[in-house]
């Protein structure tokens, strides 16, 4: 008996559980809605989907790697005191600076190395301060690249960034321009020449942090890309099945056929089509970084497949909106409102 209550109690709080899961996902719910009033139109069963397993990326393992630590061995001198070389180094060195994040470490890096370009080229160095430091800032622009990657794809913010089981909601719109801000300035990093330091973003990569972590931008647009591109294809289907039932000739009950111009007109027009620009908006916002993300996983020898996603959306909603063109010619009337 307590065995039985115990199950009941636990099959009602997962339906509970996934009851709010559902309508805290209102954007599933526009496609569910406009698949459920077709069908019942056309007198058919909905079309079901099966929605898209969570965006995942690679094991951080396979992303990030680690470098070895630069010294400058027992090099001390007046001079690289005084142009701040050593300051730099002793907070890095500090039990603070010691347990800093990724964001941290690369804003520590690009300091670095425009302390060691003052260095180089404002103070009177000796022979064997210049040539030690000349080799420490050729090695150091050698590992920018990679300390990079450790940020863009291995950091817990950007792999919270690129992850995501949930739809991107219409209301987070006020989050895309600080995330395509934040993906302008790693582009800047990405294209900056070898030892040019005037191409070096002036804006700490940590301003940009909070931004990233607060959301799931790109996760959550690549997996609504991939189930309302699913959908589409699904609700497409279903009418091309049943389009030699809609009826449209002259003297005949055209009754149908009104019901499912009202359906287009109110439901895909009015609600479905408005979030749908919204995905292709923000993806086109945020090119930039998808690129970015597309071409640095490349390097990596990973694939992550958004661009996939938004071709499949693309390629879907314009096979859809050609039915309903060549329906409402073929019945004599204009796609979209009388």
């Amino acid at each position: 008996m307590k065995a039985s209550l115990t199950t009941t109690i636990f099959a009602i709080l997962t339906l509970w559980l996934s009851g709010c899961d559902y309508w805290q996902q209102p954007e599933r719910r526009l496609f569910e809605k406009y698949n459920q009033r077709l069908a019942n139109v056309l007198e058919v069963a909905p079309t079901t989907t099966t929605e898209s397993p969570p965006i995942t990326i690679p094991d951080k393992r396979s992303l990030f790697h680690e470098l070895p630590r630069l010294s400058l061995g027992l090099l001390e001198s007046y001079q690289l005191r005084e142009c701040g070389l050593f300051h730099l180094l002793a907070e890095k060195n500090s039990s603070l600076g010691k347990v800093q994040d990724a964001f941290y470490n690369l804003d520590y890096q690009t300091s670095l190395l425009r302390t060691l370009n003052t260095c180089l080229n404002d103070f009177a160095l000796n022979e064997q301060e210049n040539k030690k430091l000349e080799q420490l800032y050729k090695l150091k622009w050698q590992h920018l690249l990679v300390h990079l990657d450790n940020v863009f794809l291995a950091s817990d913010v950007m792999r919270k960034q690129l992850t995501s089981a949930r739809w991107l909601s219409t209301e987070s719109k006020n989050q895309i321009a600080p995330i395509k801000d934040a993906f302008f300035m790693f582009d800047q990093f990405y294209q900056a020449p070898y030892q040019v330091i005037s191409r070096l973003p002036d804006t700490p990569v940590t301003l940009y942090q909070e931004s990233l972590e607060k959301s799931r931008t790109i996760g959550s647009l690549y997996y609504s890309l991939l189930n309302a591109a699913e959908w589409l294809k699904q609700i497409t289907q279903m009418l091309e099945q049943n389009q030699a039932n809609i009826i449209c000739n002259a003297n005949r009950d055209t009754t149908q056929f009104r019901y499912l111009r009202n359906v287009f007109q109110n439901v895909y027009i009015d609600e479905v089509q408005p979030y749908m620009a919204f995905l292709d908006s923000t993806y086109q916002q945020l090119s930039v970084g998808i690129d970015l993300i597309n071409n640095r996983m490349a390097a990596h020898g990973e694939h992550y497949g958004i661009k996939n996603a938004h071709d499949a959306f693309r390629r879907n909603t314009i096979a859809h909106v050609e039915f309903w063109k060549d329906l409402f010619k073929r019945c004599g009337t204009n796609v979209g409102r009388n």
